[in-house]
């Protein structure tokens, strides 16, 4: 029953494995990942004037955005503002944060709220890390308060009828170390502890979870354990860009083991992967291609959370779907975009975007998938997307909105 779906992953193994081995640019520095180093230690330098082709007014938004204040705050130490963040189905997400580099440590920490009355805490520290940046240990805490996730039943026939919402507030605390191998290979270990509680939702227009479903139908609904996690992952980026990337690829691969604490009933094991790859087809057009597939694998008698299910729909998924349309215990996604640059800062993109999920991994195949093809606008730099738009059809239940403030992929 594999058959495509396992060519796939062997070709995305394959080209995670050859890669690396055909970039000849700079790989990108991924140390930090939601920071972009001080450049204060550089001096108040400003770029010369220089020869341009750009329309007058398209110069001097650029030049606006460029030296706006608030772009600069998303760089550097002291208090920043932060977009996003609050993970899929949040709604439109911001606070404001503060970041120290001392001689001892790098901290950072943020407080998040969105139009959904979600909200979140972050906080994370650097503790180690080798003068050649090889090598780092953090410790991370992330509180969250969701308020109306959707849930609308489990596999591929849940119907858009039985939609639901439910809140939940979780709170993890753990830690990881990185180590990198070579220049664009890391490795690295999480080890945390996760503690979720499941709360009626808040959501009007819609019935709240246990209105609808039950402990069998929604595993995990009626009592939460706490779970401790740890797994291994490692990471080949030969991106030459973060934000914009032009060629090279980003894989990804991650095996985790979650132990129910509480009640010994919710114990499961997940695997993850996901491989990235873009090509440089003209001077200003890149296409980008996505494969990811997630697996869960629980013992018999034991269960998956329905709140830690893998899924599929959303702005990072199948962009015809609303967020958390379909979940079972194991999905894959595959997304071809066509990106086209119209300034420096500025990218359209037409997009198809395929996915499934399936209680059994063998089903996860090319029959039955759910599609979406549509079109987006994204603003940023090279290093960091600031804002994307993507705007979903074809998947018979309207058209998608999704306001991100992070790449698709």
């Amino acid at each position: 029953m594999l058959n495509y779906f396992s060519a796939a992953v062997a070709a995305a193994l394959g080209l995670l494995l050859v890669s690396p081995l055909g970039a000849q640019q700079a790989p990108v520095d991924q140390s930090e990942p939601s920071t972009i180093e001080s450049k204060a230690d550089q001096g108040p330098t400003r770029t010369p004037p220089q020869a341009t082709d750009q329309p007058p007014l398209v110069e001097k938004v650029r030049r606006y955005v460029e030296d706006n204040p608030i772009v600069k705050k998303l760089e550097g130490d002291g208090f920043y503002p932060r977009f996003g963040g609050l993970g899929s189905g949040s709604g439109l997400a911001g606070g404001g944060g503060y970041r120290q580099h001392a001689p001892w440590a790098y901290v950072d920490v943020s407080v998040l709220g969105s139009t959904k009355a979600y909200r979140g805490i972050d906080a994370r520290a650097r503790w180690v890390q080798t003068a050649s940046q090889s090598f780092e240990v953090w410790t991370n805490l992330a509180f969250r308060n969701n308020t109306q996730d959707d849930f609308y039943g489990l596999g591929m026939d849940a119907s858009e009828d039985s939609r639901v919402d439910y809140g939940i507030r979780s709170t993890d605390v753990g830690a990881r170390a990185i180590g990198r191998v070579r220049p664009w290979l890391r490795i690295g270990a999480d080890l945390g502890y996760f503690m979720p509680s499941v709360r009626h939702g808040r959501d009007d227009n819609l019935p709240s979870i246990e209105q609808v479903f039950n402990d069998v139908t929604a595993p995990g609904l009626a009592r939460q354990p706490d779970f401790l996690h740890q797994g291994v992952f490692a990471e080949i980026d030969s991106r030459d860009a973060a934000g914009f990337p032009h060629r090279g690829g980003l894989y990804r691969t991650a095996y985790s083991f979650w132990n129910d604490r509480t009640f010994n009933e919710y114990d499961f094991r997940r695997f993850d992967i996901e491989g990235s790859q873009f090509f440089t087809v003209a001077p200003k057009d890149v296409v980008a291609v996505r494969l990811a597939l997630a697996y869960a694998n629980n013992k018999p008698g034991d269960r998956v959370p329905f709140y830690l299910l893998p899924y599929v729909g959303g702005g990072d998924t199948v962009r015809a779907f609303g967020e958390f349309r379909f979940r079972d215990e194991n999905a894959g996604t595959f997304n071809v975009e066509l990106r086209h640059r119209v300034h420096k800062m500025v990218h359209v993109a037409g997009f198809v975007d395929w996915g499934k999920v399936a209680n059994d991994w063998q089903d996860i195949n090319l029959r039955d998938l759910k599609r979406a093809y549509g079109f987006g606008v994204r603003a940023g730099t090279d290093k960091r997307v600031f804002a994307r738009l993507d705007v979903g059809f074809g998947g018979g239940e309207g058209t998608r909105l999704f306001l991100k403030f992070s790449p698709s992929f």
